[in-house]
């Protein structure tokens, strides 16, 4: 049985420790008899304890992100010391920059730990090519094992060639340099001192055809998952993020692997973007109802907007029964309705404020903005009314909104509890626009300037681009639980005089502040989830309320201009029908029956 020690990196720009990680070195701890753990971020005393007190690392590191992973690893094996490796009979380079072990990974090292003839080895690795740095000169770079799992065995362990390698890494700021003097040159300067290497999946030769590179590690996830490769990178799920293929990959990995999948979901819904289709169904969660504790770990408040006084009481009951002990702000918009609900003596009032003649529920939220800092956890509701519709649909909208998000609020506490890098939590989506349709693809467009206005005035910590997403994640309707610091930005913003009066418009800022909060929390680093509706929907259900909504926007076009499908084949009719690419083969098989039936009437 073979002695084993893991020089291992973590990095993360939040400063946190992402539970894939947890479960990593869960995982390698079953193969390696020491863990050395060196962090490039600051690791919080709390999360230190957590991972020392489940045995995941026997001596650590707190260094700056200088020179990256391979001065990490340089200074890792520095501190441990050079003279003392020569026990281990296998010593692994690796970092955190995959989830994995997809599938047990022991095999896999037992079989390379057993080949004689390789002193070195990987997962995988890329073939020799050409580059050209910024401001420099074209570099061939050599055949070579990818970097973020390498295993020396022994006879190279204690070489001078081992020695000469770590012991001479220099601090790089461009990454690039390090990916030319380091990583790519690491395999080439250990064969050229005579040891062999080998690696799980040679891709050297493989084809790489409808690939951007050849670098099957980021490129090719088909390739990999086919092959069962243990470990999958975190820039793959980034690269892949949008691909038709995504969703069909992960369903793979979720039947013939162990791996629990959520981890890669809550990853890259805060450290890639929040609303990749491959992952927005394990934000959600189907939360089971409690009644309230009588010892809340979070210091609750919730902000009710009483437009509709009469609804108010319905409210307050659910959350006397099912929140517990909480803070209420009311605010509504004439003096009359703040004496009325002054006048019901309602339980743990803290302030009642009128006076909000525009912005419905928004801007009487953002005026809390600061009190309500003061809290861990923030619930936003209002009197919610849709007097565009029938009453029943007012009233179902409610109805789910407290099956979704008040009846199960002890769960959703939990969740901020156990996870702090939790920044709100929303409902799923109403019941009425599970049958009927929601926002549309061109309906979103037409926000689109407004979410970019509203973006442009948040200040963030980091850089943070919004994207254009066919389908926006958020709380329709705008009630929410949220940590305070998640939406803070958002809240402090002034937009008073950017909010249109009464009739509001179907595009206005509010409707982009109602889709923004899920991504500004993200901006801000923070995850979210979704509170399941239950309903009995299903996909058939689904594919009708597109279809519904694909009609509309054709009857929209066919009103607005009688002669858009009689001149398809002009320039500007193709740019509306590639414009929505999701919707133009449906559109296609339309424009020519439509044409086919209208050159059937001439006929007559």
């Amino acid at each position: 049985m073979s002695t084993n020690i893991l020089f291992y990196v973590h990095y993360n720009k939040f400063n946190r420790l992402s539970d894939h990680v947890i479960f990593q070195l869960e995982a390698m701890r079953q193969i390696y008899d020491e863990i050395y753990l060196i962090s490039n971020s600051q690791l919080s005393d709390r999360d230190l304890n957590s991972l020392a007190n489940n045995g995941l690392y026997d001596h650590f590191l707190q260094r700056k992100n200088s020179g990256y992973d391979f001065c990490a690893w340089s200074d890792g094996i520095k501190a441990y010391g050079y003279d003392q490796l020569d026990k281990f009979d296998n010593l692994t380079l690796m970092n955190d920059t995959c989830f994995g072990p997809f599938w047990d990974f022991k095999p896999t090292f037992d079989k390379f730990t057993n080949k004689t003839n390789v002193d070195f080895w990987g997962i995988t690795n890329n073939r020799s090519h050409t580059v050209k740095p910024e401001n420099s000169s074209s570099v061939t770079l050599p055949d070579h094992i990818q970097s973020y799992f390498v295993t020396f065995k022994r006879q190279v362990v204690i070489s001078q060639s081992f020695h000469d390698f770590f012991a001479n890494i220099k601090v790089l700021d461009d990454v690039v340099q390090v990916i030319i003097q380091y990583e790519t040159a690491m395999t080439k300067f250990f064969e050229d001192r005579g040891f062999k290497s080998d690696v799980l999946f040679d891709t050297r030769k493989m084809p790489w055809n409808n690939m951007l590179t050849h670098d099957f590690s980021v490129f090719n996830m088909p390739a990999l998952i086919q092959r069962k490769i243990p470990f999958l990178k975190v820039k793959a799920f980034m690269i892949w993020s949008t691909h038709p293929q995504t969703p069909l990959l992960v369903n793979k990995l979720i039947q013939e692997s162990e791996y629990p999948f959520g981890l890669v979901a809550n990853h890259m819904s805060v450290y890639d973007y929040p609303d990749r289709p491959y992952l927005i169904s394990y934000k959600v969660l189907d939360l089971p109802v409690s009644i309230a504790s009588d010892k809340p770990e979070l210091k609750i408040a919730i902000h009710l907007h009483a437009f509709y006084p009469d609804l108010v009481q319905d409210f307050v009951d659910n959350f006397e029964q099912f929140v517990g002990q909480y803070d209420l702000y009311l605010t509504t918009d004439t003096l009359e309705k703040q004496q009325q609900l002054e006048a019901m003596s309602l339980p743990n009032v803290k302030q009642i404020v009128s006076g909000f003649k525009k912005g419905r529920d928004v801007l009487p939220w953002m005026s809390l903005t600061r009190t309500l800092s003061d809290y861990d956890v923030v619930g936003h509701f209002h009197t919610k009314k849709s007097l565009d519709n029938d009453w029943i649909v007012g009233e179902s909208w409610r109805n789910d909104i407290s099956e979704m998000l008040v009846k199960p609020a002890q769960s959703i506490f939990d969740e901020f509890v156990k996870h702090p890098e939790l920044g709100i939590f929303i409902n799923d989506v109403p019941t009425t626009f599970n049958f009927n349709y929601g926002p549309s693809y061109l309906g979103e467009r037409e926000l689109l300037p407004f979410k970019e206005k509203l973006w442009s005035q948040i200040k963030f910590d980091k850089k943070a681009n919004l994207q254009e997403s066919s389908t926006t994640v958020m709380s329709y309707g705008t009630m929410i639980w949220y940590r305070p610091k998640a939406l803070e930005n958002l809240l402090s913003l002034e937009i008073s005089d950017d909010v249109p009066e009464e009739p509001l418009p179907y595009t206005s800022i509010l409707h982009a502040f109602e889709r923004l909060l899920v991504y500004v929390a993200w901006a801000n680093g923070y995850d979210y989830r979704i509170s399941k509706n239950k309903s009995l929907t299903n996909g058939f259900i689904s594919n009708v309320a597109q279809n519904n909504m694909l009609k509309v926007e054709a009857i929209n076009v066919l009103n607005n201009d009688k002669g858009l499908y009689s001149r398809i084949g002009q320039k500007r009719s193709l740019n509306l029908l590639f414009a929505t690419p999701k919707y133009a083969f449906r559109a296609a098989k339309f424009l020519i029956k439509y044409n086919l039936l209208r050159l059937k009437n001439k006929l007559r």
